[in-house]
């Protein structure tokens, strides 16, 4: 994946914007384009005017906005460096999907093209690593949760005790993070729960939610492989099976 020639950050997200709409509505309007960055059409405008004099964009006041051949180049660039980082995030570490959209944005202005190759290329490798029944990654998403538990737990721990009458001004934990933290793959069989969170992305999330398995539909396990993979779950009357790296990613809450 070849480096873009040196741009602004804004510059970038400005091409990867107008790149997106035009892929997703077939056209990029000023309106669209300001509401997808979060800023005022007028800034929209000036920066399109900039965007038009580099010969990046084919931009005139109330017309529609198009990519230049260079300007696509650089925005699919971008893109595609998006991608890569958002899968990263969200296939090997598991980080929740507005998190690793969110952190993508960021990260694909500063990774060069030797870091983003290899990160490419781990995702590939874990994919294909759980095809052949490897549970590395899962492993290691499982050792990150528990880590996170005990984090928590210390923090709990270290809150001061309060003194009858005296009212302290650290804020209480949130109740339910315990819960919230719980996926299907730490069920029993014969245990219920409210699906709280679906976080698997692309060909597998569509998967799972072709079964039934949506946030807020009540979920059973019902059976457990002897080595734990796959797991049987019965979800609004209809029994599924599911790999153990699919459960791992679906928070839940119990009935």
């Amino acid at each position: 994946m070849a480096d873009s020639p040196l741009l602004s950050t804004s510059t970038e997200d400005y091409l990867e914007a107008i790149f997106r709409l035009i892929v997703e509505k077939g056209v990029a309007r000023v309106r669209d384009i300001a509401a997808a960055l979060s800023v005022h059409k007028s800034t929209v405008s000036s920066a399109l005017k900039a965007l038009s004099e580099k010969g990046l964009v084919n931009y005139s006041p109330y017309e529609i906005t198009t990519l230049t051949p260079r300007g696509q180049e650089i925005a699919q660039n971008v893109s595609g460096r998006h991608e890569v980082i958002r899968r990263f995030l969200a296939e090997v570490l598991a980080v929740t999907g507005e998190a690793a959209e969110t952190n993508a944005c960021r990260m694909e202005h500063i990774l060069d093209a030797e870091v983003l190759n290899r990160l490419s290329q781990l995702v590939d490798f874990a994919n294909e690593s759980h095809e052949k029944g490897s549970s590395w990654v899962q492993d290691f998403q499982h050792y990150s949760k528990q880590r996170s538990k005990r984090r928590n737990h210390r923090m709990d721990s270290d809150r001061p005790i309060e003194v009858p009458g005296k009212k302290s001004h650290q804020r209480t934990p949130e109740r339910g993070n315990e819960e919230t933290m719980l996926t299907l793959d730490q069920l029993k069989p014969g245990q219920k729960a409210h699906i709280t969170r679906v976080g698997s992305t692309g060909p597998v999330r569509r998967r799972i939610a072709d079964m039934g398995v949506v946030r807020g539909t009540v979920i059973e396990v019902v059976r457990i492989a002897p080595l734990g993979d796959p797991i049987e779950v019965k979800v609004k009357g209809y029994s599924l099976s599911l790999r153990k790296g699919e459960a791992a990613t679906i928070a839940v809450e119990l009935s």
